[in-house]
This record gives structure tokens, C-alpha cells and sequence, in this order.
């Protein structure tokens, strides 16, 4: 993954180099200028009558110039320019999950066939198949919330798990998310983490967003589209900070959560430069390049006249 956003300088006090190398520059400059040479030794009234100027161009850069533009190059490749992420080792999907459900009387209604739960598990699988390699977690909330599963890659106990879930075995009716959010959050062990809430209703008062590992919290609304209170799953949306997905009858809702996974964790890591690719060795062609100009006879002479 490469984008434009992601450029920063992996070793940005690199650039200080600029200035020692460029006053060098400027410095073999002012020792080639004949002119300014000569008003050290003639009277500046004199000087301009014996000078003749001359109206051809130059025909070529000053050796300095090149000394400064390959210094320039070198110098910012050292410093390490990156906008690629590394490639997760094995292609193995490094983004933790926390799947948190809502096991309430009203997550039996069918306005969603079979139900309201039974869907949840199913887009759940859904979620797990699209993620194979990812590490998962399991908590049921109501009016209390339970760990069910800790962290784990074994995708067919976890969904043997949610299948049982059913609201009698809840041991308080109710709605507390916030608690559910909590729990969800000491499952994650590293930033770039998801919790996608299973829900078919979100009350925003009172929700608050101190989690341990700051995850991204999607927000899937378990309830067909006729009866889903949006501006509350907004509101909710805006106070965590998070994303609110619609569940659909085709594959789309889960794809769309899927994305906002990989958004999570490339955001996360954005700021770990161990996992950026150092793009520095791009400019040596273009080093090499100029640095040929230097084969070229008397260049070396040339750079250190003193005129």
C-alpha cells in the first residue's frame, strides 16, 4: 500500500546536513569569482574600465553547482523518505477484532430472518471468513456485559460460542455499552485494533471515549433499514469517534466494515516507522547519474579552483 499522505521522512534530522554542505558550496563559488577576486586588488573606480564584459552564456554548470545538487540528493535519501507500509509478514492479517453483541429480548425480533441475533451470528461468519488470519474476541452485553471468548484464531470455536448466546443466559437486562466498550478494549493487545458492535440500538448518553488502545468502534446496526433510528447510531458515531455501518441482506455491509478495519490498523501504524519502507533508494539512478558528470577531465580541478 503507497499514498501521498503516508510520505514523511523517516529520518528528517538528515536535513541539517544542508547547511554545512551548501555554505561549502557557496564557499568554492565565491573562490571562483574572478571579478569579486580582482576588487581586492584593484580600486573598484579602475576595475570596471579594464574588465571587458562579455555577452556569451555560459556553456555549462560550475562544478560546485553539481558538487551541491548531488550532496542535495544523497542527503535526502539518508533521510529516509517512505510512503509504503510494509508488507505484513506472511500476508497474515495483524488487525485485532473484538466483535461485542447485544443479547436482548429486542435482538429476537424478526424484522430480520430468522432473527435479529441468529443475523448477527450469521454476518459474524460472514466477517471471520473475510478475515482468516485475524485474531478475534467475543463479549456479550445486556444490562452487564461478559467476556466469551479472549483473543483468539480459532474462528470455529468462536462462532460455536455466539451461536449459544441467547438472552435468558444474561444475567441483567438492560444497556451498557459503555461497559461493553471497556472490556472489548483490554482484549486488544496493540493499537490498529477494531470493536464492531452487533446492535440493533445505541443510547449516546453517557457513552464515553477514554479506551485503553483508542480502537476503531464500528457500529453495525442489527435492524432492517425501515427501523433503524439513524440519527442516534450517528450521534453515537460522533461521541466514539467511529464509523456506523447499515446491515444489508447482500455481502456489501460486510465489505464495507472490512475496509474500515484495514483503515484502522494503516492509520495506527501510520506512526511506527519500523513498518515504513525506506524509499531513499530511489534517488541513487539520479545520484549515479550526476556523479558521471564527474568523470569528465579537469572536473576535480575544477571544483577546487581558486581563482
Amino acid at each position: 500500500m503507497g499514498s501521498l499522505e503516508l510520505f514523511h521522512l523517516l529520518r528528517p534530522w538528515m536535513l541539517l546536513l544542508l547547511v554545512p554542505a551548501w555554505g561549502f558550496v557557496w564557499w568554492l563559488l565565491r573562490q571562483q569569482n574572478d571579478v569579486q577576486r580582482w576588487k581586492t586588488l584593484v580600486n573598484p573606480a579602475l576595475l570596471k574600465h579594464l574588465l571587458l564584459e562579455s555577452n556569451a552564456k555560459a556553456s555549462k554548470i560550475q562544478a560546485p553547482w553539481h558538487l551541491g545538487i548531488v550532496w542535495t540528493l544523497i542527503i535526502i535519501a539518508l533521510s529516509g523518505p517512505a510512503w509504503t507500509l510494509k508488507p505484513a509478514p506472511f500476508s497474515q492479517d495483524k488487525a485485532q477484532i473484538v466483535f461485542v453483541l447485544k443479547v436482548t429480548q429486542s435482538m429476537e425480533e424478526k424484522d430480520l430472518l430468522p432473527s435479529r441475533l441468529k443475523r448477527t451470528v450469521l454476518k459474524m461468519k460472514d466477517l471471520m471468513d473475510e478475515r482468516k488470519d485475524a485474531k478475534m474476541a467475543l463479549i456479550a452485553y445486556s444490562g452487564s456485559a461478559h467476556l466469551v471468548l479472549p483473543m483468539t484464531k480459532d474462528h470455529n470455536i468462536l462462532n460455536t460460542f455466539a451461536q449459544a448466546l441467547d438472552p435468558k443466559i444474561m444475567p441483567k437486562e438492560g444497556d451498557d455499552l459503555n461497559t461493553a466498550l471497556e472490556l472489548a478494549s483490554k482484549q486488544l493487545e496493540s493499537k490498529g485494533g477494531t470493536i464492531v458492535v452487533f446492535t440493533d440500538s445505541v443510547n449516546s448518553n453517557g457513552l464515553k471515549n477514554d479506551l485503553l488502545h483508542n480502537p476503531k468502534v464500528i457500529l453495525y446496526a442489527m435492524v432492517s433499514s425501515e427501523l433503524t433510528d439513524a440519527k442516534s447510531f450517528e450521534k453515537a458515531t460522533s461521541v466514539l469517534g467511529g464509523a456506523y455501518v447499515q446491515m444489508r441482506l447482500d455481502n456489501q455491509d460486510v465489505k464495507q466494515v472490512s475496509e474500515l478495519m484495514d483503515t484502522a490498523f494503516t492509520t495506527a501504524v501510520s506512526g511506527d516507522n519500523s513498518r515504513y519502507e525506506d524509499g531513499g533508494y530511489w534517488l541513487l539512478p539520479l545520484i549515479v547519474l550526476f556523479m558521471t558528470l564527474w568523470l569528465r577531465r579537469g572536473f576535480i580541478a575544477e571544483a577546487w579552483r581558486v581563482s
